[in-house]
């Protein structure tokens, strides 16, 4: 005689089954319009807005949501050239200021607000100021030397030079203009044999190079530039 009062896997199974919470249509059909409604709302608050810069409450403006949908309106313009300061410099942003490895002074977000847009810098370069030079500059064996370009505001020069071979340390910098205090900013301190690149100016002022030869022999060195410029030497 089995004397064991333990359920059979049968019953259990019944019972785990009988458990289970059956929903009614009615509750389903109400769970679906409310996960309708809650999409509707999504759509015309958020992605109208982000999406197709389509705000009827203004809640996607308060948000800031249209201006990305502003933005990726312009996307299909020319992109704004970064190249101002050195294509080798690196940034790190920190509060409202952009530290520029190599510069004496941070760039302040006043400072990146006043920079040229894409068409000012267009027509910078479209400027019937523009000139291209190619100069040979000796400088002379355990000495340094300068070659500076007098320039204004936001404008775009092109540069590349090169020794031939023999390396040379060098600092790229901008003095501004009426400044008697000795201050100057440096978009690019190594040593090397040649560098190309191209510099929209910060601000008013000389812009150029300085060459230090540590050898013993007089090292040439052949600059090609292109921009609107007065050559101070």
């Amino acid at each position: 005689m089995n004397t064991n009062n333990k359920p059979s896997s049968t019953t259990q199974n019944e019972t785990l089954l009988n458990s289970i919470p059956v929903h009614s249509a009615a509750t389903l059909v109400k769970a679906s319009v409310a996960a309708s409604a809650i999409a509707a709302v999504i759509l015309v608050i958020a992605i109208l807005p982000a999406e197709y810069n389509i705000d009827p409450t203004g809640i996607g403006q308060a948000l800031g949501l249209t201006a990305i949908s502003q933005a990726a309106a312009t996307s299909g313009s020319p992109a704004v050239e970064i190249d101002a300061l050195d294509k080798s410099a690196s940034s790190v942003k920190s509060n409202d200021s952009v530290f520029v490895f190599g510069q004496t002074n941070p760039v302040t977000s006043k400072e990146m607000a006043n920079a040229p847009s894409v068409a000012q810098i267009a027509q910078a370069r479209q400027t019937p100021g523009v000139r291209s030079d190619t100069v040979k500059i000796n400088i002379p064996a355990g000495k340094g030397l300068e070659y500076k370009l007098l320039m204004d505001e936001f404008v775009h020069l092109e540069y590349e030079w090169s020794t031939g071979g023999e390396p040379l340390y060098f600092d790229f910098h901008g003095e501004p203009k009426g400044d008697t205090t000795g201050y100057f900013e440096s978009f690019s301190i190594t040593t090397s044999d040649k560098m190309k690149g191209s510099l929209t100016t910060p601000f008013a002022g000389a812009h150029g190079w300085y060459w230090k030869n540590k050898t013993d022999a007089t090292i040439t060195v052949t600059l090609s530039t292109t921009g609107d410029y007065s050559i101070k030497g």
